[in-house]
């Protein structure tokens, strides 16, 4: 695995670069651990504050969110819904346009009005409604370490993260390996040579898309790691920004010894070994402006990434909409009538500026008081 970039630790001297690694066992380690032990049956959002809080326990904030990391790669979340949150959303906010909630009372009533419309308590609602956010999550699984294999992983993962802005890797190992070769032609441009002593020269460009070199060079490491000797040799220019690259150097004789590759997740790796299926990071819709506007860069920005890493959509003329998505919108704006539904189910879906999505859509307002009264038509 690799870390979160903004979570890298690297020590730099004279032309040389390097991961800061852990040397030995610190008692953040355990404490970690035992945070993550305790919160079982709990919400990822209460898990993450108490990680914060031992950011002030003296240690470098980076480390210790970095090894939440590598602790998250051994966790199991798990959504715990009755009925769907965006359907669940809808239904309470149109239930909500309808009266005015400005109590905690009025927003029981309305939360038991529609739990008894889909048979299922309030309580199974209100769980229901940010189920798909992060920090509703529940963790039901957590398997840890031995306080040396964590050591070990983070270190892993942070030379990880460091080598994914590499500009050249030179890898040596003994012996041959079929498999190993192909995973370094797919990670660059690259020349082998050499039978019982393998040498890999890979060149490489800066990229954006760090994740996914990150993941090719893990492939990479994680086994050549496990060669009786192998050594590394690495250009590399971080952060990007910087204008001289720095040479990073390790093998099994020295560094590599405090390295090691967490079994459990690459078994599952090799045994599931799918392609990573494209997520919609700004959502199922986009409101170019607005999330441009949120996101504190222009809208041609938003769209080139979108276009670079993200799934298709359609343009429907300042909004994108995933296909999918764009037939359930479609065919639901059919049933609604009042502007204050309309604004209700956009919400639900995370849209703030409805009415230019409504537009979008050809619906026009036929404005009267109360403004949520008023009637939505298509020409």
């Amino acid at each position: 695995m690799s870390l979160p970039f903004e979570h890298i630790r690297v020590f730099r001297r004279e032309g040389v670069i390097k991961p800061v690694f852990l040397r030995e066992q610190l008692g953040i380690l355990d404490t970690l651990m035992m945070v993550y032990t305790d919160h079982r049956g709990k919400k990822r959002g209460e898990l993450n504050e108490v990680i914060s809080d031992c950011e002030y326990l003296g240690y470098d904030f980076r480390m210790v969110r970095g090894i939440a990391a590598v602790l998250d790669a051994r966790s199991v979340f798990q959504s715990r819904s009755s009925i769907s949150p965006i359907e669940a959303r809808r239904q309470v906010f149109t239930e909500a346009a309808a009266t005015v909630v400005a109590s905690k009372d009025e927003r029981i009533k309305v939360l038991e009005a529609v739990a008894l419309r889909n048979n299922i308590s309030v309580e199974e609602l209100d769980d229901s409604l940010y189920a798909d956010l992060d920090d509703e999550q529940y963790l039901v699984e957590f398997r840890a370490p031995s306080g040396e294999e964590l050591m070990r992983y983070y270190n892993y993962a942070n030379m990880i993260a460091l080598l994914s802005y590499s500009l050249s890797i030179e890898i040596t190992y003994r012996g041959s390996d079929d498999y190993l070769v192909n995973q370094i032609k797919r990670l660059g441009a690259s020349r082998v040579s050499g039978s019982q002593t393998t040498k890999a020269v890979i060149e490489l460009r800066p990229t954006k898309r760090l994740s996914q070199r990150a993941d090719k060079i893990n492939e990479i490491m994680s086994r050549v790691i496990g060669k009786p000797q192998w050594s590394l040799k690495a250009n590399i220019k971080y952060p990007a920004r910087y204008k001289t690259p720095c040479v990073f150097e390790i093998d099994n004789n020295g560094d590599g010894k405090l390295l090691a590759v967490d079994q459990r997740e690459s078994e599952l790796v090799i045994e599931i070994g799918l392609p990573k299926k494209k997520q919609a990071k700004y959502g199922d819709i986009v409101v170019l402006d607005d999330t441009a506007r949120r996101q504190g860069v222009t809208s041609a920005q938003i769209l080139r990434e979108i276009k670079d890493e993200g799934p298709k959509y359609m343009d429907l003329g300042g909004v994108l909409v995933t296909p999918e998505k764009h037939k359930e919108i479609r065919a639901h704006l059919r049933t609604l009538s009042t502007l204050g539904e309309a604004q209700s189910y956009f919400k639900g879906l995370g849209v703030r500026d409805f009415m230019t999505a409504l537009e979008s859509y050809g619906y026009q307002v036929e404005w009267s008081k109360p403004r949520e009264n008023s009637k939505i038509y298509r020409l």
